[in-house]
């Protein structure tokens, strides 16, 4: 039996269980409630525990929900449903916002913790960007939140850490000077946020992804894959918490020929490579601004999601639909459904993956 283990054997046989089994385990034993509770077994878990993936789709009722049913989040204000209009994802945290109210929330699903916090500023929580990065300091690590205003001159970010009272302030590191491409459209991995970023305030001009270390606080650049020199969209995904893919249309081709990368694993910057692992050309997806996706690298399988804006001819309709669709080997594309839609959710993706996880919110 394993109370009969030593306690550091208990630990490290825990350890290596994925984190929705440990979350049942919780209510069967005091001893090992008490370890799923200490941040020291939390970080060793989220080094060693293979990871589960979930798919989360962001709905128009302002929910998260995945195959297995909907993920509900009480607002303790109000004593209802959190309306949320943005999710990003890091360690298998949400951080979620909401347009109504300016206060965001980290929370953990598997862990049921949540952590509120109210943005003083008066600023629109619809323009805000919000983004929740690891900090890496010895054999601790805390979470830091970043904020980007928008501003038409240059970038401005500030920046806070979650554990503490302390307020914003400016990142060590000097801003670069850039401008954000669908700023919403971001992805965490390995302690950095990703961007779409461009050298010009030109649509079409030639882009680049930005990046910010949390440990660091430092801004770095990484080149986007194939020989275009502008592009019309670029959409980001994280492949297994080990790599990026791109989903590019370039400017001067249409609507809808898509293209599909994904990059070797990524350690260190200067040596990423890219490899192209679908090349569409589907008249039946027309013209389309932004595109969530997640890409299945070992099973060539790639799922997207599209927002369109409907035509003004027929005003009884809804305004808007979403568009989803695979694309499986051969370039092969199939559509699975045309949801009419209220809203749009411009502002946030629509699909990720989720990975849970015992991260603490400190």
């Amino acid at each position: 039996m394993m109370t009969m283990l030593p306690d550091n054997l208990v630990e490290e046989i825990l350890s290596r269980v994925p984190a929705t089994c440990l979350k049942r385990l919780r209510s069967t034993c005091k001893l090992w409630n008490g370890i799923f509770n200490d941040r020291r077994f939390a970080k060793n878990h989220f080094d060693k525990a293979p990871k589960q993936y979930m798919v989360l789709k962001l709905t128009e009722e302002y929910r998260l929900c995945s195959f297995r049913g909907e993920l509900g989040l009480i607002d303790p204000v109000c004593s209802a449903q959190f309306r949320i209009s943005h999710v990003f994802h890091c360690d298998g945290l949400l951080l979620c916002t909401s347009e109504s109210y300016n206060r965001i929330v980290v929370w953990n699903p598997c862990t049921g913790q949540t952590k509120w916090i109210t943005d003083p500023s008066d600023r629109v929580m619809f323009w805000v960007t919000f983004t929740l990065g690891r900090c890496y300091q010895e054999n601790n690590y805390s979470y830091k939140l970043l904020r980007h205003v928008p501003c038409y001159e240059k970038l401005i970010f500030e920046i806070c850490e979650i554990n503490s009272d302390s307020c914003w302030r400016i990142p060590h590191d000097v801003t670069p000077d850039c401008l954000l491409q669908f700023a919403h459209y971001s992805v965490y991995l390995k302690g950095k946020t990703y961007w779409c970023a461009s050298d010009s305030k030109e649509f079409d001009a030639c882009m680049h992804l930005l990046s910010f270390d949390y440990t660091t606080e430092r801004f770095g650049r990484l080149c986007l894959p194939g020989p275009y020199c502008r592009l019309h969209t670029v959409s980001l995904s994280v492949v297994r918490e080990e790599k990026l893919s791109v989903l590019l249309r370039p400017h001067d081709r249409l609507g809808n020929e898509i293209e599909i990368w994904i990059s070797s694993p990524i350690d260190d910057p200067k040596a990423v490579s890219w490899s192209k692992i679908f090349a569409l050309d589907d008249p039946r997806l027309g013209y389309c601004t932004q595109t969530s996706f997640l890409v299945d690298d070992e099973k060539k399988i790639a799922t997207c999601l599209e927002r369109w804006i409907r035509s003004r001819d027929n005003a009884k309709a809804k305004p808007y639909y979403v568009l989803q669709y695979i694309v499986g080997e051969d370039n092969e594309v199939t559509l699975l459904d045309f949801g009419a839609s209220s809203h749009l959710h411009l502002h946030s993706q629509l699909l990720f993956n989720y990975v849970p996880s015992l991260v603490h919110i400190q």
